[in-house]
């Protein structure tokens, strides 16, 4: 088998740093070698250059002064002299040519060459200097004029009594004959020696210089051979050791799953790699067994959830039950003893039936006390939603108590605040209900002093108020310890007050449970012997009626050119068309409605309208096509010219001007604003334009007071809402839409990226950013706007999933607050099922009136009596029912409306 290395990353960290240096250190040394090489070739050049300069400059002066002394015999022009003697003491080319070759350093044989040629040059001298004084004395130029060198000379006696003539002769012949010539040659002979010596050696010189760059060219070669290979042994143990296990790696990774509890990885590479593997594998294996024991764990603990769910709902229904059993008989027993009281009794018989009576309203109160709180617990307690006058219910039960806090000589003081308004809606049974037991347990626990009941209210979210109601005594008080227990079931201060001052423990227990079903608190500040504080809050709606008289801003602007006027909106999608409906009709439109391009050129040609809102994106038949074929009508006088506008989520450059080309009139983006759609609509059916700006200004300026006024509230539903003009049932009913359509289109978007349907993945993002736009959840929408942009820069897969993820993350949590939403705004609809008060067979024909005339309305109908409905009606048909009617499929809807027996 074949063994695995392993090797340290702090190995390969050192291989790769001494892989550096000496890479580094044999270009420095190579580098150096190549350039002492050039620069000794270079140095021979210059050398051989100048050594032969040097003897050409010597050849040259020894014939330089045999022609100008020559030219002087000849031609006895004293120029000629001049020139002669200015090169023999001034420039002197001899001399400074052997003094140079000794700076540079000739060798002795070629010094020794130029010494002999001096000093035959020396002797040629003298016989120039012969000829020259035998032309000056021909010429008989004085001694004294003549040149210093020449006037040292002395004729021979023979050569001093020749005539001018002779001397002339004389002097020419001397410069001529063959003693002339033969030393002239011994001193050209010394000079060619030496420069054949000197020319042998430099050329020797300059032959090694090249050598040795040729030498460091071939060290430069080895070293590129060495450096390839330093690089490819690095680049090869840099993929064995660390890229291949890190690919490998990944490639098991990317197929990793809790699932296979086989899986792991080999370890390879480094051994820090290696170690990765192992400690990975460990903490896998641990992490799988965990999660084996965390589902098994679940499992049972779903199991006993179950059991104890079920065993609590028995307990419940026993409790319910039997309260109501035992109920019945001892309403009888309590009108029998009223009955009897009214008889002649004995004074002990009335004794005796008033403690039959007291006895059985307290067993009768302990009966009711346990039938709330088992509905409570079985969640079977709804809240009415009556309009009630708060302050008149407070003031009932201060009455009720006020005799029996007399009796007990205690003072009741009410005090009510500055902010309550006249009407409100709500349950007014159960808020007297936790009001009274309050006052009760304060006379009860109060033996002197006084008894304190306050009423005041604050703005609470939405078009709601919360009344803060407080009890407040100078009774026993209550220990912090008790306090902390007070409101649970079956719990009193302790032992002792049970057994002095009665109770069962469930009342503040169920005031308690009614508080939260209010959306209010109740807690309790409290001293052993200065009394206690109880302060109770509950959530209560003011009446609609009251909120147009109090302000018309919730129902927006309305213009009297908007009233009765006919307007088509075109558009496929259920959640959009429901909510510009909406905002339309509360703008005083007459809105008709179209779900595609078809039905939008049927409708157009069987109606006339004032406006045509049309949707640009659409399936089979677009808002471009859709407009064409209208204005083709249009043109073949058909019908009308009616306005056309676009409805687009598409912000980009290009869209304006198409929907311009395709005949449409104006232009809007959504999420629709209905400050932005009323001034636009304005512009066409308005007398003239004069008043879009001030109309639309008065949209903004309502909107911006609902959203601040929302924005500090709780829901991000709320600004959708504020586009209905506040209408909260109407808007829970196209959530239900929504969560129905749209609540699995975060999976579905991952799904499409991931199977690359890019045009259906578009689609998707596209539709799902127009509908929470219009739904107000704008974080969604800015995230589906992101989303767009980074698929059409076709951004790096991580970035576009991880927001993916996060779209159907933050879905799912929007469709549970829409849930939540719907649920409360349903209220009671779920038990209307079985109340004899409303009438099936007059819901039925209230939907078939609805369904006939093609009206929307029946959707929103439909909804709201959606619990009697499925209550008369079998599974199969409420389910074909419901689609027909939210799909707008009226013409189905009828067939199924028209199949149910009538009563």
């Amino acid at each position: 088998m074949k063994s695995q290395i392993a090797i340290k990353q702090s190995t390969i960290s050192g291989l790769i740093l001494g892989i550096f240096f000496l890479i580094a250190a044999l270009l420095i040394g190579s580098i150096v070698y190549m350039r002492s090489s050039i620069q000794a070739e270079q140095a021979a050049e210059r050398r051989r250059t100048e050594f032969k300069q040097l003897g050409i400059d010597l050849a040259d002066a020894s014939d330089y002064l045999t022609d100008e002394a020559r030219k002087y015999a000849i031609t006895t022009d004293l120029v000629h002299l001049q020139r002669y003697w200015e090169e023999i003491n001034n420039t002197q080319t001899r001399d400074k040519v052997i003094l140079k070759l000794k700076e540079l350093e000739s060798p002795e044989q070629e010094l020794e060459l130029l010494a002999k040629a001096k000093q035959h040059s020396d002797a040629l001298v003298n016989t120039e200097r012969q000829s020259m004084r035998l032309v000056l004395e021909a010429l008989e130029v004085p001694e004294a004029r003549m040149a210093p060198e020449v006037a040292a000379y002395q004729l021979s006696q023979a050569e001093k009594i020749l005539g001018s003539a002779e001397k002339l002769d004389k002097a020419r012949e001397i410069m001529f004959d063959a003693q002339y010539d033969s030393d002239k040659k011994e001193i050209m002979e010394p000079i060619a020696r030496f420069q054949e010596v000197m020319n042998a050696r430099l050329e020797n010189e300059l032959e090694a210089a090249r050598s040795a760059t040729a030498n460091a060219a071939v060290v430069q070669i080895v070293l590129a051979l060495i450096i390839i290979c330093a690089i490819a042994l690095l680049i090869s143990t840099l993929f064995k050791y660390v890229t291949y296990p890190v690919n490998s790696y990944t490639r098991l990774l990317r197929n990793f799953s809790f699932e296979d509890d086989k899986f792991s990885l080999k370890p390879e590479g480094t051994l820090e790699l290696q170690q990765l593997a192992n400690t990975f594998n460990e903490l896998y294996f641990s992490f799988h067994d965990e999660l084996q024991k965390r589902r098994e764990a679940e499992k049972t603990m779903r199991s006993a959830k179950e059991e104890a769910e079920l065993a609590n709902n028995a307990k419940s229904e026993f409790l319910a039950s039997m309260s109501h059993e035992i109920r019945t008989p001892l309403n009888t027993i309590i009108g029998y003893q009223f009955l009897l009281n009214e008889t002649y009794l004995e004074a002990r018989q009335k004794e005796y039936c008033d403690k039959i009576g007291m006895v059985a309203s307290n067993l009768l109160g302990l009966i009711n006390g346990i039938l709330d709180f088992s509905k409570i617990e079985a969640g079977k307690m709804l809240l009415e939603s009556v309009e009630f006058n708060i302050v008149q219910a407070v003031q009932d039960i201060y009455g009720m108590v006020g005799v029996e806090a007399g009796r007990r000589g205690l003072e009741l003081r009410l005090n009510l605040g500055e902010n309550i308004p006249g009407l409100l809606t709500g349950d007014v049974t159960r808020l007297k209900q936790v009001m009274l037991n309050l006052l009760s347990n304060a006379i009860k626990f109060t033996e002197k002093g006084s008894i304190t009941i306050g009423l005041d209210c604050k703005p609470g979210s939405n078009s709601s108020v919360l009344a803060c109601i407080s009890v407040e005594d100078t009774g026993i008080g209550i220990s912090q310890e008790q306090v902390a227990v007070i409101f649970d079931h079956f719990t009193q201060g302790d032992a002792s007050t049970t057994r002095k001052y009665g109770g069962t423990g469930l009342g503040l227990a169920i005031c308690k449970r009614i508080a939260e079903l209010m959306n209010g608190t109740i807690e309790v500040a409290s001293e052993p012997g200065k009394g206690s504080c109880f302060r109770f809050s509950a959530e209560l709606a003011v009446p609609d009626h009251l909120l147009g008289a109090e302000g018309e801003k919730e129902k927006g602007p309305v213009c009297s050119s908007f009233i009765n006027k006919r307007v088509l909106l075109v558009e496929d999608n259920e959640i959009n068309l429901l909510m510009t409906k909406e905002i339309l009709n509360g703008m005083g439109f007459e809105a008709y409605l179209a779900d595609s391009g078809q039905a939008a050129v049927k409708l157009a040609g069987k109606y006339k309208f004032d406006v045509i809102l049309m949707d640009i994106r659409m399936p089979g038949m677009d808002g471009y096509e859709t407009t064409r074929k209208i204005r083709q009508m249009e043109a073949c006088g058909e019908i009308p010219e009616t306005p056309i506008i676009a409805l687009t989520a598409d912000a980009v450059d290009g869209v304006a001007e198409k929907a311009q080309t395709a005949g449409m009139n104006g232009f809007l983006t959504k999420p629709l604003y209905p400050s932005k759609l009323a001034q636009m609509l304005w512009q066409f059916i308005g007398s003239d334009g004069s008043g879009a700006e001030e109309l639309g200004k008065a949209y903004s300026e309502a909107e911006n007071e609902e959203y601040c006024s929302y924005e500090a509230g709780s829901g991000v539903f709320e600004r959708g809402i504020a586009k209905l003009g506040g209408n909260r049932k109407r808007y829970a009913g196209i959530l239900g839409v929504f969560i129905e359509g749209h609540s699995a289109d975060g999976e579905k978007i991952l799904s499409l990226y991931r199977s690359k349907k890019n045009a259906e993945l578009g689609e998707a993002v596209h539709r799902l950013k127009g509908l929470t736009g219009s739904l107000g959840a704008n974080e969604l929408y800015e995230m589906c706007q992101k989303l767009e942009v980074l698929l059409k820069a076709h951004a790096p897969k991580r970035q576009i999933i991880n927001i993916m993820e996060r779209i159907a993350s933050e879905l799912g949590a929007l469709c549970k607050q829409a849930a939540i939403l719907i649920e409360t705004e349903a209220g009671t609809q779920a038990d209307t099922a079985g109340d004899p008060a409303v009438n099936f067979s007059d819901v039925i024909a209230n939907l078939m009136n609805y369904v006939v005339i093609a009206d929307s309305e029946a959707k929103d109908y439909f909804m709201e009596n959606s619990g009697v409905i499925k209550g008369n009606l079998d599974q199969e048909t409420f389910s074909q029912l419901k689609k027909a009617i939210m799909e707008f499929d009226f013409e189905q809807a009828e067939l199924y409306l028209g199949g149910i027996p009538a009563g």
